[in-house]
């Protein structure tokens, strides 16, 4: 850029592009590539913006450390949000002490999007594959329910709503497809590719994406702005702060309304405030993190309830109903013995879902007797019958790939 004044050269200003000259028109080069990690198969995608002044790296963090995202970016003694977000702001420093030759102000690095995921781990493929088609018709209920889209495939399954995706999906047809090939040009994981499509086979893999749009939500409702403008919370300090520093009060006002910069770094009151700018510290992960447990445990399947159990559970309840002194205790635990043993029997070769459409009972009757099966712990989450139901925890990991966490 030059002065028209003075003839100055501005060469801070120099911003290489392509002029087209048969339509004038002059675009800005940025640049789109690929850096390659050493350690593992896996290339990293990144993309340079030169006119706008920033880099946008988009990669997983288990195929960049592993070269494969069957093994997961956790520590081995604890997977609390905690240790979990410690890891990560370590692995986000290091990273671009690695690969940058400048050191990098982390108030400068911005979190845009996040996925969290876990593995699940059944005794066999077939188990894993039976499960995940209990889970579609859970799955299309709930997105149908709640108007996000929704596609369902032979091994997979995903429904997206307008700030986040969430997907399970088997994870051996996943690997068949993708990691395998790039892990037999090298492997980094110290198993046999054979091996690890036998493990993968037996994994189910859950994954939601929050996008921006999420995170601000997530931080709005749980009031997380409140770090930096205490006083918006005491009724007497907002009155004062309107009449005595209005410019401020307002700053404050639209810091609460408008989408946030989240970075990996502390931040003052001031720049909050001025850049709409707030730490990504391990509260917000936190609040991330137990917003995926709740979805991962909703999909959560549990054995079908046996007919001996239930009338247990009936007698159990009705010797309380009979000792209440509340005519309105008394009232709710009443049940319909035969109904419910009727229904009990019914659910043992079919779904709750599936009686609802058979049009045997009528909408509100049907309502009624599915608030009493849920007192008797039936729900539509009741449909396994003869395999084993999967633990959330890390056990079976642990055992297939503890190893490469104790290192």
């Amino acid at each position: 850029m030059v002065d028209k004044d003075t003839g100055e050269c501005f060469e801070n200003h120099k911003v290489r592009a392509i002029l087209h000259h048969d339509s004038d028109s002059i675009i800005p080069l940025s640049k789109r590539a690929k850096l390659h990690i050493p350690s593992s198969n896996y290339n990293l995608s990144y993309f340079y913006n030169i006119t706008q002044d920033f880099i946008t790296f988009e990669f997983s963090i288990p195929k960049y450390m592993f070269g494969t995202n069957i093994l997961q970016f956790i520590k081995y003694f604890k997977q609390d949000s905690v240790t979990i977000y410690n890891y990560l702001l370590d692995f986000v420093k290091g990273f671009f002490i690695k690969h940058t030759y400048d050191i990098i102000n982390m108030a400068d690095v911005e979190l845009l999007r996040l996925d969290l995921c876990y593995n699940q781990f059944f005794n066999s493929k077939v188990d894993a594959l039976r499960y995940l088609g209990e889970q579609k018709e859970l799955l299309q209920k709930f997105a149908m329910s709640s108007k996000n889209k929704y596609r369902c495939y032979d091994s997979s399954f995903i429904y997206t709503t307008k700030r986040y995706s969430f997907k399970i999906y088997h994870k051996g047809e996943e690997f068949k497809i993708h990691d395998r090939k790039e892990l037999a040009k090298k492997n980094p994981t110290g198993h046999s590719l054979k091996d690890l499509q036998e493990i993968a086979d037996k994994v189910l893999r859950y994954e939601v994406t929050f996008r921006k749009a999420q995170i601000d939500y997530l931080f709005e409702k749980n009031e997380l702005h409140t770090k930096y403008v205490s006083f918006l919370k005491n009724e007497n300090a907002r009155k004062s702060f309107r009449l005595t520093n209005r410019i401020f009060y307002d700053k404050c006002i639209t810091f609460c309304e408008q989408s946030k910069h989240f970075v990996f770094a502390h931040v003052s009151q001031h720049d909050a405030i001025e850049k709409q700018t707030v730490a990504f510290d391990s509260t917000i992960f936190a609040v991330m993190f137990n917003f995926f447990w709740d979805i991962v445990k909703k999909y959560q399947l549990d054995r079908k309830t046996s007919l001996g159990e239930v009338k247990d559970k009936i007698i159990e309840l009705n010797n309380k109903r009979d000792t209440a002194t509340s005519k309105g205790l008394r009232g709710k635990l009443s049940y319909n013995n035969n109904m419910l043993m009727a229904l009990t029997l019914l659910t043992e070769h079919t779904t709750l879902d599936e009686l609802r459409r058979s049009g045997l009972f009528g909408r509100s009757s049907f309502f009624v007797y599915q608030k009493k099966l849920k007192e008797l712990g039936i729900t539509s989450n009741n449909r396994i019958t003869d395999m084993a139901i999967p633990f959330l925890d890390y056990s079976d990991y642990q055992h297939y790939f503890g190893h490469h966490h104790l290192k």
